[in-house]
């Protein structure tokens, strides 16, 4: 007896198999997922703004105001994103993140077109599209001005237009304006996240290794890795003029993870349910299904990928562009499963896959909704770093400038410090209108923006190691601490802020001796 469905089902005899000619003209879902981009773009506008800026995004405002090639923790796509948001729309938290939201959107298209190429119908590209929209790691990313929520999708870009071309290069096409493009969202991308040359580095080997071999040979290619080479320059001057700070940038996000268990169990509570079955079921089909096998390069390279950040003890979140094209292989695994279970003999077959379907999305949306951020600030859990480090920042700001407000009128010439650079970007942010109008700080890339004038005598200073202080102050006096807020905890609750006075040594050797890459 055939296996194949009956001609009333319509799609093996007519779908084409990955690769083939038709593929690349299979219909677009476009309504149906413009829909559901669309639902999550509302859902996500809606809730965006119930707490305040995170501290990363405060740290992105200020450095904004400091312009440059590069940054300690990454290039300068995103702070100058920040600043050009802020001044077309002033104090608008909505507005700052609306690129982000923007970023998710193109995330979840990016996901059905992947599946698209690997020849999902234009209902199996509705469901995938869902799935991504219910991805915790997406949902929370469209909230948040943060690199990866760009990173992640322009990965997905360019691994999009990968598989673009190896369709394409597969139909006798040679595509060279595929590789081009690809070149100039790889240029995009580094001015986000210097993470996708780790992309690169293995996509190439590995198409030599498992085909499609032309691939590093094409004129496409070398024209857009010239042009990502190009865009990639300033950023390297700035970086060697400075001494390389990013890479004592990564001994920090070495010390931070927590090896590999850590890194898959965090990659598995980001995707949700339904993502991590998809994802494995895609990675799976591109490393084994005969139908994909045009693009077993991108299965073997999403696992090398992985194994390097792994091995590197990077964060979870550096393979998320990766997920797009693995949605789309396991979509069209599960619709090739779908297929031939319509064919068998057994009623209770064709209803088992959608049952397990809809239990993994049902329980994919419950981790959805709790990533939104509709938990009262009493109820937030000190261990959610994002909300924890939202709250507070106008009241931590206030009682900073309530000390340097009330030190005496002696025309001492004085600086405002913080410890860490989130407290920084806050009184960089809400400290002008409450009598601060400069902040430095050690931390990180803040370190960079500038130190107190050799004139200044007396530091109002936030946090720190009063042990360190006193070793180049010859006054340290505790001045009082950042009071608690009954309606929330933050991270500042108690901290001691002090006034320091008669430095021991020139400013420009204090400002060495404080410089920290830890956020504490």
């Amino acid at each position: 007896m055939s296996t194949a469905p009956p001609a009333t089902a319509g799609r093996v005899d007519t779908l084409p198999a990955p690769g083939s000619r038709d593929t690349g003209r299979l219909p677009f879902a476009a309504v149906s997922v413009g829909v559901i981009a669309v639902v999550f773009a509302v859902v996500c506008a809606l809730t965006t703004g119930r707490y305040g800026y995170f501290g990363d995004e405060l740290y992105f405002l200020a450095a904004g105001h400091h312009p440059a090639f590069g940054y300690v923790d990454q290039p300068p796509g995103l702070p100058l994103l920040a600043s050009a948001m802020q001044a077309l729309f002033p104090e608008s938290l909505n507005a700052l993140r609306a690129p982000s939201l923007l970023a998710a959107v193109g995330y979840i298209v990016l996901t059905a077109l992947s599946a698209r190429e690997l020849g999902a119908t234009r209902v199996t590209q509705a469901c995938v599209a869902g799935v991504a929209a219910l991805t915790p790691h997406l949902v929370a990313s469209a909230h948040l001005l943060v690199t990866y929520s760009f990173d992640q999708t322009l990965w997905a870009w360019v691994v999009w237009l990968l598989l673009r071309w190896a369709r394409r290069h597969h139909d006798g096409e040679p595509a060279n304006s595929t590789l081009v493009a690809a070149g100039v969202v790889t240029a995009v991308t580094v001015q986000f996240k210097l993470l996708i040359p780790v992309l690169w580095l293995v996509v190439l080997p590995v198409a030599v290794l498992f085909g499609p071999r032309r691939l590093p040979l094409r004129p496409g290619l070398w024209a857009g890795g010239a042009i990502a080479i190009v865009s990639v320059l300033p950023g390297v001057w700035w970086q060697a003029r400075h001494g390389w700070p990013q890479l004592a940038m990564s001994r920090v996000v070495d010390s931070e993870t927590g090896g590999a268990w850590a890194f898959l169990n965090a990659s598995v509570n980001q995707l949700g349910p339904a993502g991590t079955v998809l994802a494995l079921l895609g990675l799976c089909g591109l490393l084994i299904s005969p139908r994909l096998r045009p693009y077993r390069f991108l299965g073997v390279s999403a696992l090398v990928v992985t194994l390097v950040f792994i091995l590197l003890s990077g964060r979870s979140y550096y393979t998320a562009g990766l997920y797009a094209v693995l949605f789309g292989a396991g979509a069209v695994v599960v619709q090739q499963w779908w297929w031939r279970l319509d064919a068998s003999r057994y009623r209770w077959t064709r209803w088992s896959l959608p049952l397990m379907a809809l239990g993994c999305c049902a329980l994919s949306l419950s981790a959805a909704v709790n990533t939104l951020p509709l938990t009262p600030v009493s109820r937030v859990s000190p261990h959610n770093v994002v909300v924890t480090a939202s709250l507070g920042w106008p009241g931590i700001t206030e009682q900073v400038a309530r000390v340097h407000r009330e030190l005496p009128d002696d025309d001492v010439p004085t600086a405002v410090i913080t410890h860490d650079y989130w407290s920084a970007g806050a009184l960089h942010h809400y400290g002008p209108e409450r009598g601060v109008s400069e902040v430095y700080s050690p931390s990180r890339g803040f370190w960079y923006f500038g130190r107190p004038d050799d004139a200044v005598r007396r530091v109002v200073y936030l946090g720190g190691d009063p042990q360190q202080l006193r070793q180049l102050f010859g006054t340290v006096r505790a001045a009082g601490s950042v009071e608690k807020d009954p309606a929330f905890r933050t991270y500042y609750d108690n901290m001691r802020i002090w006034v320091l006075r008669d430095p021991k040594l020139p400013w420009s050797q204090i400002w060495p001796r404080l410089h920290h890459m830890s956020l504490w």
